[in-house]
């Protein structure tokens, strides 16, 4: 026997090393082709290569399929671009482990990449952007790509990803707290794909919805939606679905020591476990749940039954980690009596939760151990623990009836419940007596006139605060325009008066000491005319706008050490003296902030004429700041100007801004 599976081993190896003599060839020739052609064919044989060895680390994928990116849209090949640009993200981000250099790529690729076609891959390209953010908890960053994605997914015919997007959508504002928002667009996908695609995929969204709701307090109405999910799921087959909602359900009765329920559920688990539709990781995970629960309750012949099948899968190549397995053993190893064993299983959940964001699996490690200490004699220890367990449980309690109260408020405003509120009233009319019901009309009529009030004071206050906002802002924009009347005046003061005064005095002067004084007459007469060109920018009115702008950079370009790149088109003509003068002086006031503070070392500047908007971008590497902080500091004045000026040209002021990051500042001006 030993003889026969030696043979076949050495079979499969060699059968391995010829697949991979055959690839290295493939490889080589492919090269070979590439660089004997050009254009289109070489792109072809790139595209092919870099399809060859995708994920193939040892066979240079990654540089690989760079290099046909670039050439795709060297030769304005962009859906080629994308359908290499997709899984290259995704091999950083997911192969490699580093989301941070994938989203790095896909910013770069992104700004290099058209957006007005191939709107189906485009937005599968934002939706890698998206889960490289959301790995790093970059969570505002993740859901503007999704809300970009599901835009471009409604400009083809596909309707099934709308709601795929907006299932995502839904739970990056769960991850940010946004708990009715996220709700809403949850129910939302749930609607487009129940009513434009496959029904079967609209449990998904629902599941995630009623997932929301538990985490937030509503079990009652998380448990309505399972059942409601399961109904449908019975329809068409869907055992995935049904068990999915079990295992959830079977969880949150656990959660809240509803222990007959969570045994139920959990037999109802058991029950749709071995099926041919799941995968070896569902199978494990319901195990793990399964011996846990019934460890628990001290069912120890159910454990065992278990704990034989999961030590089977264990055995098998394909297994998986499952995150709550160490619990599950501790439980029934406590249940056997191996209180140290537990203990130590349950420390080592407790180590692979306690920097984790799953706070209910770090409670329930908390009082497992709370629990196995106190057996192990060891108070000290449980009473710790027991202390962490009752408080992590209470925060989550709070913010869960705090969530929960937004919601039923939400609702009731939503739906007015006006059925319900007349049957309360009427009620509330047949048990009380009539003193109680005057007294308790007086009550009410006493607080709506409170509300009337308080109504009518939020309303003078918003007023008063709007006014005194609209006062601060036309003296700021007075202040300017008189600070720019005084610059001009004095720039032709200077230019007039004293400037043409030096000119005659360094032409009279003739002698050898005369020289002297008239080169020191012509510095001063320079420096005069650097004085007068930033007190009022006379290139503005020579060259134009866009004249002016690229001369400033160039004069900041040949003064400093820092490489300026520029595109700048001309839009002269979509501009009034005004808002010129207000660009200019933005421009004039970033140029110095990034030369005074930035410690950058390459600057862009791009002014781009689009449909009906004129766009300016500032960027720089340098090495950035907290935007709001910096407008909240008194002594900002720079910023505050430049905010201020932008609403004078009519524009839309964007600082994106961190510290190591780098700035870009952006002004969007409608035409």
């Amino acid at each position: 026997m030993k003889v026969i599976c030696s043979f076949f081993l050495c079979l499969f190896t060699l059968s391995l090393s010829a697949q991979e003599v055959d690839l290295t060839s493939a490889v080589q020739s492919l090269k070979q082709k590439i660089h004997s052609s050009e254009s289109g064919e070489r792109l072809m044989w790139m595209d092919s290569l870099a399809t060859l060895v995708e994920d193939r680390t040892d066979f240079g994928y990654d540089s690989i399929a760079r290099s046909t990116i670039d050439y795709a849209l060297e030769l304005d090949s962009t859906r080629l671009a994308l359908e290499h640009a997709i899984p290259l993200v995704d091999h950083i981000t997911v192969g490699l482990g580093n989301p941070e250099e994938a989203i790095e790529l896909f910013n770069n690729l992104r700004d290099r990449i058209p957006r007005d076609r191939y709107f189906m891959v485009l937005s599968d390209f934002y939706d890698e952007g998206a889960y490289s953010n959301m790995l790093l908890h970059r969570y505002v960053e993740s859901l503007d790509l999704l809300e970009q994605a599901y835009e471009f997914s409604l400009q083809t015919n596909d309707r099934t990803d709308p709601g795929i997007f907006k299932e995502k959508i839904g739970t990056i504002l769960c991850f940010m707290g946004e708990f009715q928002e996220s709700a809403a667009a949850l129910e939302e996908a749930y609607q487009i794909l129940k009513d434009h695609s496959n029904p079967e995929l609209a449990w998904r969204p629902k599941e995630s919805l009623s997932i929301l709701y538990s985490q937030n307090g509503l079990q009652a109405e998380a448990k309505k939606i399972r059942m409601e999910i399961i109904e449908e799921a019975r329809k068409y087959g869907n055992i995935e679905a049904i068990h999915d909602q079990f295992y959830n359900q079977a969880f949150d009765e656990m959660l809240h020591g509803s222990q007959n329920e969570h045994l139920r559920y959990l037999d109802s688990v058991r029950a749709y476990t071995f099926i041919p539709e799941h995968n070896k990781f569902d199978i494990q995970e319901s195990l793990v749940s399964q011996l846990g629960g019934y460890a628990e309750n001290g069912m120890l012949e159910k454990a065992e039954e278990v704990k034989q099948e999961l030590d089977e899968q264990r055995k098998q190549s394909e297994y998986f980690e499952i995150k709550e397995y160490n619990l599950a053993m501790a439980h029934y190893e406590f249940a056997k009596g191996n209180y140290q064993i537990a203990a130590t299983l349950g420390e080592r959940e407790y180590a692979n939760v306690k920097d984790t964001q799953f706070y209910e699996g770090i409670y329930m490690a908390h009082g497992f151990l709370a629990k196995v200490y106190d057996s192990l004699g060891n108070l000290g220890r449980s009473h710790t623990h027991l202390k962490a367990y009752h408080k992590i449980k209470d925060s989550i309690e709070t913010v869960q009836k705090a969530n929960g109260f937004s919601y039923y408020q939400a609702l009731y405003e939503a739906e007015k419940k006006d059925s319900e509120i007349a049957s309360q009233k009427s009620e509330i009319a047949l048990l009380n007596a009539r003193n109680r019901a005057q007294n308790m009309w007086i009550t009410f009529g006493g607080l709506g006139i409170l509300a009337v009030l308080a109504i009518l004071y939020l309303v003078w206050v918003q007023n008063a605060t709007k006014r005194k906002q609209q006062a601060q802002a036309r003296f700021s924009r007075n202040l300017i325009r008189g600070q720019e009347e005084e610059r001009t005046r004095v720039a032709r003061e200077l230019h007039d008066g004293v400037g043409q005064k030096l000119m005659l005095l360094a032409k009279r002067s003739k002698s050898g000491e005369d020289a002297a004084v008239k080169s020191l007459a012509m510095d001063t007469l320079e420096e005069l005319r650097s004085v007068s060109r930033h007190l009022h920018p006379a290139t503005l009115e020579k060259l134009g706008f866009s004249g002016a702008i690229r001369a400033i950079i160039d004069e900041v370009d040949a003064n400093t050490d820092i490489f300026f790149t520029h595109s700048i088109e001309d839009v002269d003509d979509l501009l009034n003296d005004e808002k010129s003068l207000q660009l200019y002086r933005i421009m004039q006031e970033l140029l110095n902030n990034i030369v005074k503070h930035s410690g950058a070392r390459e600057v862009s500047v791009d002014i781009e004429r689009k449909a009906g908007t004129i766009e300016m971008i500032v960027k720089d590497n340098g090495k950035g700041f907290r935007f709001r902080e910096k407008l909240r500091e008194s002594g900002s004045l720079g910023m505050r100007t430049i905010l201020e000026r932008s609403k004078m040209a009519g524009a839309k002021l964007h600082v994106d801004s961190e510290l190591s990051t780098g700035t870009t500042v952006s002004l969007e001006m409608a035409i």
